[in-house]
């Protein structure tokens, strides 16, 4: 037989196991018994113990394993003798409550690992014996009792003999399976034990003769996850390992999945956890909004990215599946519809004029094309504003979104919504921008009672609606929520419908909807993604015998939060290479498409501007196409977007080389040496101040080097350098160079000393404000001085 078997062939192990086996031995934990937790020290987090319950509670554990030999002449602990280690001035009855409060909190925590179980079963059927070998400081009667409270007193009945590893003083590693053979008379060809550490169940007893299966339990990239979702936890939320443990209770469905294609595992073991969790709180909200307003709510999900909640919410809730509605409500159309008099027209417009799209905005207010041409020609922020406030601008606007908000009502009655209802929209999020601009029009409209349910909310200003989310500042801090929902794109691609966005309704109420021609993969690539997302909630219960206590709606929400923050900032390298053929539009009636993934180009911003590119860049998925950069990278920007952290350039720029530059204008020039700092991937950045456009600078490369690399020569306004649209703002440099050879495109080999670079000033008028040259280069081989020759030829 096999010597290691996943999770799906536990319950058959027994049909290929040698001939003459009558005993089925199995480990406990992370085998029969699992956590619901990411490492077996959070349940610690329960105790209360000053400082937290994990640390002490480790610390206690330790100091008594490194006495053990000496005090106790044995190589293990019971869990007394770890609290006397822990609280040695404690009285015995404080002590007690101490190992009961941790035997509560095992039983909180834990569950019965449904493959086991019916390995157990299948054991009893062939007639054959069970015992438990496990490496613990619980004794016999302690570990009986914990089977019992978390897999029940029927599947701990089966279980004949327990042998903990503290009642005989030694683990399996070092000689606990001897005991066990001369306790049970058991031959070693008659047992077949199973267990999920390698070198304990599995290479120690196989010495004795002993047949043994190694359970793995999770591949490698998943195990990684995992770890990475426990970090991300704490990263989250501060009080994780502290007084709350890091929850991960889907850990036992993702043993269970054996595809092993990337999008299906980002499906199945990402996005179905949290969605089945987001789908289960809907569906409280809905209840309770059900008693509030005495009436059946209505669950509007908003297409397109409430395309996949949907689709999750009725494989787990088929019982209010005929009031799950898919409603096509984009950003546009409910603006189209909202603008019910002149205030709403303000709200909208006026956050809005400094983004300088005025024929975007236009648009949205249903001018047509010739009205938005005058609007916007030669038009300021404030002219702008002016002529769209105009008395018969402002008529116009409201006349025709209420012959926009008919068709839309329309469309709703169409699919079901009826005057007076009670509706909920649900949707990823973030800001419940759709409920903001329609809300006011179908209340007014259609006499509904509105309210919005949303996986991340995250709001900027207050509207006063009935609004929510799964990820809301009820649990979690603005800078945090702000950091999750800066990439929060990705997960709307995935959960989305692949159609266009819709931008108008016919009278009939048909949805009119914007062509987009998407890739094919990208498609295909989505719909295994749902296709896997959709397994896992089918089937993830299956994995535990009956949930532990502690899986509650309140551990899911922290679950949810963890494997969001780590999807976001902490990707795995299988998990771009699946997104890198995604990509995204903006959602407003246009046709503007950008690539969701783009490491090339933030390789290209890294390697210019260096870790404080990181902070600065507007991009959608920065960690995702930064992930191959390593994860010191990666979790900078995490901590920096979670924490809000005030960090600048000049906490950035260290080993700077000092580059000899020559400033010149007609009235002659100056020498000077100007720091060049490291960038990314050997490369520097040196700022070189160029004044009013008027300074040409001259970098004496061939003092400092026979090769160097040239990536990048650009001028750039100095207030504007650091801020987000640097780079589109910047101009190009054109440089001239003597004695140095371009020997392929940017690497120059200098000829001598004298290899020199100059720079001419920006072609354009002088300016008012002072502009700087940003220089990137790579030292590519250093000069040799005569000095150095000399000491190697001495040597």
């Amino acid at each position: 037989m096999k010597t290691s078997a996943r999770a799906h062939a536990l319950p058959t192990l027994l049909a290929h196991a040698p001939a003459g086996i009558t005993c089925l031995s199995l480990d406990c934990f992370d085998t029969l018994i699992w956590r619901n937790t990411n490492m077996p020290v959070d349940v610690f987090a329960d105790l209360p113990l000053a400082g937290g319950g994990v640390e002490t509670r480790m610390w206690g554990e330790i100091k008594a394993r490194r006495a053990a030999p000496f005090q106790y002449d044995t190589d293990d602990v019971t869990i007394a003798q770890i609290y006397d280690h822990l609280m040695p001035d404690a009285t015995d009855s404080e002590r007690a409550d101490l190992v009961a409060a941790e035997l509560a909190s095992e039983a909180r925590h834990c569950f019965a690992f449904a493959p086991v179980r019916d390995l157990i079963l299948d054991a009893k059927r062939r007639g054959m014996s069970v015992m438990i070998v496990s490496d613990t400081y619980l004794s016999e009667p302690q570990m009986r009792g914990l089977i019992v409270a978390v897999a029940g007193p029927e599947i701990a009945g089966m279980i004949d003999r327990i042998f903990c590893s503290c009642e005989y003083g030694v683990g399996k590693g070092g000689g606990l399976f001897r005991h066990v053979l001369a306790e049970t008379g058991l031959s070693p060809a008659q047992i077949l034990h199973v267990g999920d550490n390698k070198v304990a169940d599995q290479e120690a007893p196989s010495l004795l003769g002993i047949h043994c299966v190694h359970f793995e339990q999770f591949t490698g990239d998943t195990e990684q996850r995992l770890r990475l979702e426990g970090a991300a936890a704490t990263i989250v939320e501060p009080a994780t390992r502290l007084s709350i443990p890091a929850y991960q209770p889907h850990r036992a469905a993702l043993s269970l999945r054996v595809e092993d294609d990337p999008a299906f595992i980002l499906g199945h073991d990402v996005l179905g956890p949290m969605m089945a969790a987001f789908a289960d709180w809907v569906r409280g909200e809905a209840d309770a909004m059900s008693a509030r307003v005495g009436k059946p709510v209505k669950l509007l999900f908003l297409l397109r990215d409430g395309h996949l909640p949907r689709r999750v919410f009725d494989a787990l809730h088929p019982d209010l599946v005929d009031r799950s509605l898919a409603i096509e409500l984009s950003r546009f159309t409910a603006g189209a519809a909202g603008f019910v008099d002149e205030a709403a027209i303000e709200r909208y417009l006026l956050p809005e004029l400094g983004n300088g799209a005025y024929a975007s905005l236009a648009k949205q207010m249903l001018f047509t094309r010739d009205e938005i041409a005058k609007l916007t020609h030669k038009a300021s922020a404030k002219e702008f504003a002016k002529r769209v406030r105009s008395e018969s601008n402002m008529r116009k606007i409201v006349s025709r979104s209420g012959r926009y908000a008919q068709r839309l009502f329309a469309y709703l009655r169409k699919q079901g919504v009826a005057d007076g209802d009670a509706v909920m929209m649900v949707d990823l999020g973030y800001n419940g921008t759709v409920q903001n601009l329609v809300e006011t029009a179908l209340v007014q409209g259609m006499g509904l009672t509105v309210s919005g349910r949303y996986m991340l909310l995250r709001e900027t200003f207050r509207t006063g609606y009935d609004k929510a989310g799964w990820l809301d500042i009820r649990n979690y801090d603005a800078k945090l929520l702000h950091g999750l929902s800066e990439s929060i794109a990705i997960v709307e691609q995935m959960a989305t419908l692949a159609q266009g966005s819709v931008i108008d309704y016919r009278e009939d109420g048909t949805a009119v909807r914007q062509q987009i021609g998407l890739k094919g993969m990208q498609s295909d690539c989505r719909d295994a993604i749902q296709s896997a997302c959709l397994a896992f909630v089918t089937h993830a219960r299956a994995a535990m015998v009956r949930p532990p206590a502690s899986d509650d709606s309140d551990a899911r929400r922290r679950m949810g939060a963890a494997m969001l923050a780590r999807l976001l900032f902490l990707p795995l390298e299988s998990e771009v290479a699946v997104l890198r053929d995604f990509h995204h539009d903006v959602n407003l009636g246009t046709k503007d498409m950008v690539r969701l993934v783009d490491p090339e180009a933030a390789g290209e911003g890294l390697r210019r501007r260096g870790m404080f590119y990181a902070k600065n860049a507007m991009r959608l998925y920065l960690p995702g196409e930064l992930q191959s950069h390593g994860l010191a990278l990666n979790l900078s920007i995490f901590g920096s977007r979670r924490f809000g952290l005030d960090l600048r350039k000049t906490d950035f720029d260290v080993g700077a080389i000092q580059l000899p530059v020559l400033l010149m204008d007609d009235g002659g020039h100056v020498a000077i040496d100007i720091p060049a700092y490291p960038t990314a991937q050997g490369y520097y950045q040196t700022m070189i101040p160029v004044g009013a456009a008027q300074y040409a600078a001259g970098i004496q490369f061939g003092a400092l080097y026979d090769w160097v690399q040239i990536e990048e020569a650009s001028f750039h306004y100095v207030d504007e350098f650091m801020t987000p649209r640097a780079e589109e703002n910047g101009m190009a440099a054109h440089p001239v160079v003597d004695a140095m050879i371009e020997q392929s495109a940017g690497l120059y080999s200098c000829t001598g000393p004298e290899g020199f670079m100059l720079v001419p000033p920006p072609g354009i008028a002088r300016s008012d404000k002072p502009m700087l040259l940003s220089l990137v280069f790579r030292p590519v081989v250093a000069r040799t001085t005569q000095a150095q020759v000399l000491l190697k030829e001495v040597a």
